[in-house]
């Protein structure tokens, strides 16, 4: 139902409009009238109808200064000027403040039904877009949602900095500070309903959309974790720990469950954050193992833990698994194990905290080789995860470095399986160094094979033979699917999504993305392609 409103100074016009046109027969209700502009303005003011039909000759305000200012307080009115008055300048002046129709006295009710009618389907249009436009808002919000905890997941789970800031830049979320520490929150999903850890999920949610950008949550493994930042040590210890107390409270006011929540180390950069995630990770398999969760202690950080009850991951160098594991052989997995145990030194070694530690960081490694190569790692490398996901956890250290074992072993025949053959190496290895730096300009065939020891000729000749393309469309394809990304950012220029990916020419570029695509990147950004 639209709701009409009329001004008139002349009541026979008023009573001819209310009483003569079929109110009840239509989508239209009259819901106020008025006999000048001035009473008019309040009472819409009051009413804000969909409609206004209004008189141009009134005293006080007449009705074209009515429409004047309607146009500023309440634009999206539609008006209906009737008037006695046969001149082309009113007519003119009306159209110029945004009037849609003027109708000459006397109006027949068959000439104001179609004129309403007409509008009626007008706002019904309008209706229905803002309803999708909503529709659209509310989607866009859960996408960034996502787009937001899929961001801090790759970032723990070790990806390059460079890439992820470049993603927070193009969601608007700013990731800089001058510490920053990881919280993991186990809600004891054995027992949990799928209802509570929802609830759960919103309370923590709840909670960091409140900290003005101070904190941000993904879900990693069955658990949440949140990424705190802060100025200084005691400025993101303060937050971390007052968010831990918030949303520990929360939860169990609103669920049944009763979290455990383990705090990272404090670190100072960015690309520190995995192993600040990682002192979590192992500090909860510890309070897992000693039983904290029947105790009153269930929210314990790295600074909670004495001396004598775990040596300090602070205090110890741990090696960067990674840069050694992704080229290596499946046949160096038990070298490459001792070698980071050596590493660790006598004394660590014999730390279960601290061997629990190497083998988060073997699950994420390993998780991060099988998704390289475009496998699930809760599929590749089931014994990685325990039911709901969770890292699983060991009794003692023989046992944990069995595992660990398995589970890089396990990687690695998988990427072995998806670049099988004597050049299988040189091809990971060569397609690892262009992931890294698709974004250079200036990236070259030469740069590549150099890094992988081969003439340019022999480099190229090995992997157009290898993978079916040649060097040029490879990275050419690349950048254009790291471009779809960055276009779905509607406020991302095209010439700066274009210098994102390697283009200094914004032309090429679009070029190029229409011969890879069959659209431009602006017909992209109007479509629905996901």
């Amino acid at each position: 139902m639209f709701k009409v409103f009329l001004a008139d100074d002349e009541i026979v016009v008023r009573e001819g409009i209310r009483n003569n046109f079929p109110w009840e027969e239509t989508e239209f209700s009259l819901v106020g009238e008025a006999s000048d502009g001035e009473m008019a303005l309040s009472m819409l003011q009051d009413i804000r109808p969909d409609i206004l039909i209004t008189d141009i000759r009134m005293p006080f305000m007449d009705g074209l200064e009515l429409c004047r200012a309607l146009s500023v307080t309440m634009p999206w009115m539609y008006i209906i000027i009737i008037s006695g008055h046969d001149d082309f300048t009113y007519a003119k002046e009306a159209i110029s403040i945004g009037v849609k129709e003027y109708l000459l006295k006397p109006v027949s009710v068959q000439e104001l039904r179609r004129v309403l009618a007409r509008i009626g389907d007008v706002l019904r249009t309008e209706k229905l877009q803002q309803a999708n436009l909503r529709i659209y808002r509310d989607q866009l919000a859960s996408s960034n949602v996502l787009l937001k905890q899929k961001l801090l997941s790759d970032l723990l789970s070790g990806v390059p900095e460079p890439d992820i800031v470049k993603r927070a830049r193009s969601l608007q979320t700013s990731l800089t500070a001058k510490r920053y520490l990881v919280m993991l929150i186990d809600p004891g999903q054995e027992t949990a309903q799928a209802e509570d850890l929802r609830s759960a999920e919103s309370v923590i949610l709840r909670l960091t959309n409140s900290s003005g950008g101070a904190a941000y949550m993904c879900q990693l493994q069955g658990r949440f974790v949140l990424l705190v930042m802060g100025d200084d040590d005691t400025d993101v210890e303060e937050r971390t720990y007052g968010l831990a107390q918030s949303v520990m409270y929360d939860i169990e006011q609103n669920t049944p469950l009763k979290p455990l929540v383990a705090i990272g180390t404090t670190v100072s950069a960015l690309k520190s954050a995995p192993a600040s995630y990682q002192d979590a990770c192992s500090l909860l398999i510890t309070m897992h193992e000693s039983g904290e969760s029947n105790r009153d202690r269930r929210i314990v950080g790295m600074l909670d833990i004495a001396p004598a009850e775990s040596l300090s991951l602070m205090d110890v160098k741990m090696p960067r698994i990674y840069e050694r594991v992704r080229h290596a052989n499946l046949a160096d997995v038990d070298d490459i194990l001792s070698t980071f145990i050596d590493e660790l030194g006598a004394t660590a070694a014999k730390s279960k905290l601290l061997i629990n530690y190497l083998f988060v960081d073997i699950v994420l490694v390993a998780s991060r080789i099988v998704r390289d190569c475009g496998g699930v790692p809760q599929e590749v490398i089931p014994a990685a995860f325990q039911d709901e996901g969770k890292t699983a956890v060991t009794i003692n250290v023989d046992e944990t470095l069995a595992l660990a074992r398995e589970v890089l072993s396990k990687a690695l025949e998988f990427r072995d399986e998806q670049g099988s053959g004597r050049y299988g190496m040189v091809l990971r290895k060569a397609k690892a160094f262009i992931g890294k730096h698709y974004f250079d300009p200036e990236l070259t065939l030469r740069q590549v094979a150099g890094e992988v020891a081969l003439s340019n000729n022999h480099f190229c000749t090995v992997f157009s033979q290898e993978t079916g393309v040649t060097f040029t469309e490879y990275i050419t394809a690349l950048r254009i699917e790291k471009a779809k990304e960055l276009l779905r950012d509607k406020q991302m220029r095209t010439s700066d999504v274009a210098a994102s990916v390697g283009y200094n020419d914004p032309h090429y570029f679009s070029y190029l993305f229409k011969k890879y695509t069959d659209m431009s990147p602006r017909d992209f950004r109007k479509s629905d392609i996901s």
